[in-house]
């Protein structure tokens, strides 16, 4: 997973995936200043610092809370969930369903963290990525391959620090992340959303009123996922 050292490169892939899957065309500057929003940090300038000095210790204490709680987890090959969306996830394997049980018994809430490579059958915590999602669990079908079909919405992203199986079903110890608000992003969000909601109108593509919450917040987090949600599949 990218983190604070491939800001350039990770500016580089939001500007040309908002190009190719959303018609929508940003500077190269207002993709820095997003990404440096996106990892906590109030701007490019900033963060640009920080690479050259190459502090690879400064944004991880900023982000994580000191505090952090146990949940049941499952791994998840071949889909990167969002907060804020509802998503249906497709378990076969043993140790998931039995987090899946001990979820529904409990409180409804599950860690999906994102296996690296999609080929391994029993991941670990080396395997899976170290930013995942707390998911509520809204519904559970059996179907006819013997498999499980579950609906969730997700919560938050979250921090694993652990990721491992106990008593046959996998658990995961979580801190919050911190995604704060940026007090400067304000026209840029709206660029954005203007940007946004004429990809929209262009592909047909019907989407709530959702200006609101874009007048409302100045997470660029918050932004793209509720961006993210609302895409065109292809």
């Amino acid at each position: 997973m990218r983190d604070f050292r491939d800001a350039k490169a990770m500016a580089q892939t939001l500007r040309q995936s908002l190009t190719t899957t959303k018609d929508v065309t940003i500077s190269h500057s207002e993709s820095l200043e997003l990404v440096s929003k996106m990892l906590g940090v109030a701007d490019w300038n900033t963060l640009s610092a920080m690479l050259q000095a190459d502090r690879r210790n400064i944004i991880a204490p900023a982000r994580l809370k000191t505090t952090t709680a146990l949940y049941p987890a499952i791994p998840l090959r071949d889909l990167v969930p969002f907060p804020n969306a509802t998503y249906p996830l497709f378990v076969g394997r043993d140790s998931t369903v039995k987090a899946l049980n001990q979820a529904f018994d409990g409180g409804r809430e599950v860690v999906v963290a994102i296996q690296r490579e999609a080929g391994v059958d029993e991941p670990r915590l080396a395997d899976v990525y170290e930013i995942g999602i707390l998911a509520q669990l809204l519904e559970f079908e059996p179907l006819a391959d013997g498999t499980f079909r579950v609906l969730t919405r997700g919560l938050k992203r979250v921090a694993l620090r652990s990721f491992a199986v106990e008593s046959a079903a996998y658990r995961a110890e979580v801190a919050d992340v911190s995604e704060g608000a940026a007090r400067d992003a304000r026209d840029l969000i709206r660029r954005i959303y203007q940007r946004f909601q004429d990809y929209t109108t262009a592909h047909g593509i019907l989407v709530p009123d959702i200006w609101l919450f874009f007048d409302q917040t100045r997470d660029p987090g918050q932004i793209a996922d509720t961006v993210a949600t609302h895409r065109r599949k292809t």
